[in-house]
């Protein structure tokens, strides 16, 4: 088939296999794939974005069970051993080095918004081992603690923004800016 320089590809549907090279680098966060925390995940839709995004993504979901694809809005429901169990894309791992072919095995606690590495075999290269083996991902979505502390921010705003609040901070910035030039002319060497 020739390529027609008239058409358009639609930009949120993937390529077909055209013998060209695939990204290398998650569509989100633009950073290069490996086989830790940025392990390339394929959803249904056939859209890859590494495993942290698509965890920060789910913590903040409403629909723990699915993941909603960034580019196509389309629906990929998680399956049952969770997000690192997505099917990973075979294709991207096959263009990365060969000591990062070998996906880790990774487990996701959505609760505690952390990825983390269930073990890293003594085989595993020296790099593997520098690497920490958790990542804080976020506060999942409508968390107590989360909640609690936009409540306190909440209140702290509206003190701050109390006039009388505001009249206290310019007087004790006057009285400080006094203090400070009677220090410095009493200081001053005549």
């Amino acid at each position: 088939m020739e390529s027609d320089p008239n058409h358009l590809c639609d930009p949120y549907k993937p390529d077909a296999d055209d013998g060209e090279l695939p990204d290398l680098e998650c569509a989100i966060c633009f950073c290069q794939f490996n086989n830790i925390f940025n392990t390339p995940k394929v959803l249904e839709c056939k859209h890859t974005f590494c495993l942290e995004c698509l965890a920060r993504m789910n913590v903040k979901s409403a629909q723990p069970n699915t993941i909603q694809c960034p580019l196509c809005r389309a629906y990929t429901p998680l399956p049952d051993l969770g997000l690192p169990k997505l099917a990973n894309d075979s294709t991207v791992l096959s263009y990365l080095p060969t000591a990062m072919q070998h996906v880790y095995s990774i487990r996701f606690n959505r609760d505690k918004g952390k990825l983390q590495v269930k073990r890293v075999p003594s085989s595993a290269p020296a790099l593997t081992h520098t690497i920490s083996q958790s990542l804080d991902v976020g506060n999942p979505a409508g968390e107590v603690g989360g909640r609690a502390s936009a409540r306190e921010r909440s209140v702290l705003i509206t003190i701050l923004c109390s006039p009388l609040c505001k009249a206290f901070l310019m007087s004790t910035v006057a009285i400080m800016t006094v203090i400070l030039i009677i220090v410095i002319i009493v200081l001053k060497p005549h």
